[in-house]
């Protein structure tokens, strides 16, 4: 696989941005990448119409992680380029970048671009082939996880149906035994006054028992009477005695 590549200053430049160039290919060479986008970046402010340094700038943005600004950096260079072979670099970097960031898809597209530039390019056909393989990996994985988080899903919300399930008859259950206590105290407090009514009211005797106690106070009245004429008669013989 090719990677991200830099071109060879081998042109002129003026002033100060020939010595900048070259130190900040020295730079990217020796893999500090952050001093060679500033060198490049100086070199630029020198000559802002040289389409390279924008390559070489682009290509030190990738390589520090800029990934956002060296898209933006090689897409700036495609406008100043008129050859095929210069759009198709600019593209297969933009794509490697984006395989980089496993934006499969974009990558795709860029090295399609490349593609269409130098259609005999084998290293862009090779990294076409290794990101649409990446692609369809990274899709299956995404299909994997969601029916997995669907099974997971599924099975979360049948433990809660479970759950909500046995919550409602424990609550079933609660409220009817509730009910039940409350009918228990209803009829022990019923049962209680009714006892207390009982007890308040005169209790009925039966025809026999108020038989009895009739024949009773009858008896007591013909002995009352009986005793009371026998003291008369004694009090009457009392009195005709005579006093001697």
């Amino acid at each position: 696989m090719r990677y991200l590549f830099i071109s060879l200053l081998a042109f002129v430049l003026m002033g100060a941005s020939i010595d900048d160039a070259r130190k900040a290919n020295d730079a990217y060479n020796n893999g500090k990448y952050e001093k060679a986008i500033s060198l490049y970046k100086q070199a630029i402010d020198s000559n802002p119409n040289n389409a390279k340094l924008y390559f070489n700038l682009g290509s030190a943005q990738a390589r520090a992680g800029q990934t956002k600004e060296a898209i933006r950096t090689f897409e700036q260079y495609k406008t100043m380029v008129d050859t095929p072979e210069d759009r198709a670099k600019a593209d297969y970097n933009i794509g490697k970048v984006l395989s980089d960031m496993k934006q499969w898809g974009k990558a795709l597209d860029y090295y399609k671009k490349s593609l269409r530039y130098m259609a005999n390019d084998t290293d862009a056909k090779h990294n076409y082939e290794l990101a649409k393989q990446k692609q369809e990996e990274q899709q299956k994985k995404k299909k994997q996880q969601k029916q997995n988080q669907n099974n997971k899903n599924q099975q979360n919300k049948n433990q809660q149906n479970k759950q909500n399930q046995n919550k409602q008859q424990q609550q079933n259950k609660d409220q009817q035994q509730k009910q039940n206590q409350n009918q228990r105290q209803q009829q022990n407090k019923q049962n209680q006054q009714d006892q207390q009514k009982k007890q308040q009211q005169p209790q009925k005797m039966s025809k026999a028992e108020a038989q009895k106690i009739l024949k009773a106070l009858e008896q007591k009245e013909k002995d009352l009477l009986k005793q009371f004429k026998k003291q008369k008669t004694k009090s009457s013989k009392s009195k005709n005695e005579k006093d001697w």
